[in-house]
């Protein structure tokens, strides 16, 4: 059999300008919305109170450190695949869990996502894309690519189980009735990370076999996906559960002539900093979403206000203080208004 002509490959390998630009242009843009308000983003006084100076140098030690850890693990033999599995997920949950420990929820699952996204980039550029580019220009020499090399992109490349999570915590904002504030960082985060690696398990075998899922496989996946799912879906509800019943239960009833009045003051005293024509906020130039809160458009926007501030979203790090008192009664309120 002739060995395929440089032609015949061209287009197989990831072009490195693409990839390269994706990764600074990523960089770019979590550095212009987190590091320009770490206060907002990624501090949460109720975990620990730190200058926003320290978060952002605490969020780059993850972004440069966790990429060259990775590249000393990934140096471990071949033969010791057990270690480095270990090694793996000792490095990951270690990360987790110093930022699950320091950021606000919200601040955690982003810098984890951006870090591991790093770490996936890196490790593209550093050896997987030299590698691939080694082997096709190997064939198309008419040579057999060397088969160490192919086991050992075969281990870097399981960084794409990693893929979903990354994926599912860098929007995470966008999805804050699923991933609210709910006390149990560290375990909301691992969570993910685990219903990613079973998820790219699943389709990776399934894919080997034909698009059929072996059956040796079949029962422990289901139990592993299904323990795994029940503790994500126990861990967004612990915290509020009882509370969003108590609310829903009252929220049925009209809404008394004072509740309007108290929704007002509350959210002139935490909210109108930065939903405000004339933000007063520190780094906020305009009203996020063009978003203006004032007696007449309160109304209109109680439905966002009541997942926002039930869920914890918002004020952003709680960087406002709203009370424990003041979310419940502004919760309430809003969730009356919007139906």
């Amino acid at each position: 059999m002739a060995a395929p002509t440089a032609s015949e490959l061209e287009g197989l390998v990831w072009s490195f300008n693409q990839i390269r630009w994706l990764f600074f242009t990523g960089l770019v843009l979590f550095g212009l919305i987190y590091y320009r308000q770490p206060q907002a983003y990624l501090i949460d006084p109720g975990v620990l109170s730190m200058s926003g100076r320290a978060a952002i140098a605490f969020s780059l030690l993850g972004l440069l450190g966790a990429p060259l850890i990775n590249e000393i693990i990934n140096r471990i033999p071949l033969s010791y695949r057990r270690t480095y599995i270990l090694c793996c997920a000792i490095h990951v949950l270690a990360w987790v869990y110093a930022y699950a420990s320091k950021f606000s929820q919200h601040g955690a699952m982003i810098q984890i996502g951006a870090m591991l996204g790093v770490t996936i980039t890196t490790n593209i550029l550093w050896y997987l894309y030299p590698a691939t580019r080694e082997a096709v220009d190997a064939l198309v020499r008419g040579e057999r690519p060397d088969p160490e090399k192919k086991q050992l992109w075969d281990r870097r490349n399981h960084h794409s189980f990693l893929l979903p999570a990354v994926v599912f915590l860098m929007l995470s904002s966008h999805m804050g009735a699923v991933v609210r504030a709910n006390g149990h960082a560290f375990l909301t985060i691992a969570t993910v990370l685990v219903l990613s690696v079973i998820s790219r398990f699943i389709l990776e075998a399934t894919h080997r076999n034909g698009g059929v899922m072996p059956s040796r496989f079949r029962w422990i996946t289901a139990c592993a996906a299904v323990t795994v799912g029940l503790g994500a879906g126990w861990l967004a509800w612990a915290r509020n559960g009882a509370e969003q019943v108590r609310i829903e239960r009252h929220a049925h009833g009209p809404a008394t002539d004072n509740r309007p009045l108290l929704a007002e003051e509350i959210v002139l005293r935490r909210c109108a900093a930065c939903h405000a024509a004339q933000p007063s906020y520190p780094g906020m130039a305009s009203p996020p979403r063009g978003i203006v809160f004032t007696p007449d458009t309160l109304p209109r926007y109680a439905g966002q206000i009541a997942i926002a501030v039930g869920t914890e979203r918002m004020p952003p790090g709680n960087a406002t203080q709203m009370q424990p008192s003041e979310r419940k009664a502004l919760t309430e309120w809003a969730t009356g208004h919007s139906r």
